[in-house]
């Protein structure tokens, strides 16, 4: 009995997130289903909702660093000192009268944060660089002509040979990424996007069995 009326509740508390998100995306799409007035208050109640599932997801990461601590177990130490920089990185925040704009957030910000940033994002040409030396190779297929794409936009995209190369191949090479290459990461983006929310669809549907 207790399973029969969890599972209806599931299935009413499915079928609110789906009026409700169809409101709100038909609105943005500016099909609106609903008056003005009512989407944007939905759309407050998710932001709400968003934020609470953020700090859900900190307190629960937060939870699972402390007991790889406690327990000793492989890497503790790293996740010691995420707990500590989070301690740190939060009482700055909250112990600032300005809150973010603050003088000890900004420095956490600028000093700590931001070169982390820029060190990630440095590696990101290591990367870059190690999967074209493995996949990048003219005896594999389409391999010649995935490196003569490479090649050409890195010579166009580069400064210094920037002047050296003829007008008609930089006026090419905007062709390619203004069209074809455009379109085609619109259409990987389109993509992804509806492959997440069949996803999402389909274990919100699972949920609610």
């Amino acid at each position: 009995m207790f399973s029969s009326r969890s599972s209806w509740l599931n299935r009413i508390v499915l079928l609110v997130v789906l009026a409700n998100a169809g409101v709100i995306i038909s609105t943005r799409l500016g099909l609106p289903l609903a008056p003005p007035a009512a989407a944007t208050t939905l759309y407050g109640w998710a932001l709400v909702l968003g934020g609470f599932a953020v700090l859900l997801g900190i307190a629960n990461a937060v939870r699972f660093h402390l007991v790889r601590v406690q327990r000793g177990q492989r890497e503790w130490l790293l996740s010691l000192l995420l707990l500590i920089v989070f301690a740190l990185v939060l009482g700055a925040g909250v112990s600032s009268p300005e809150g973010t704009t603050g003088l000890l957030s900004e420095w956490v910000f600028d000093a700590v944060l931001a070169p982390g940033q820029a060190t990630l994002f440095a590696l990101t040409g290591i990367f870059l660089l190690s999967a074209a030396y493995h996949f990048l190779r003219v005896d594999r297929p389409g391999g010649l002509w995935i490196l003569a794409g490479v090649l050409l936009m890195l010579l166009v995209q580069t400064p210094f040979l920037y002047q050296m190369v003829p007008e008609s191949v930089v006026e090419l090479v905007d062709w390619l990424l203004s069209w074809p290459v455009m379109a085609a990461m619109r259409g990987v983006l389109l993509g992804g996007a509806l492959a997440v929310l069949f996803i999402s669809l389909r274990l919100i549907v699972n949920s609610a069995k």
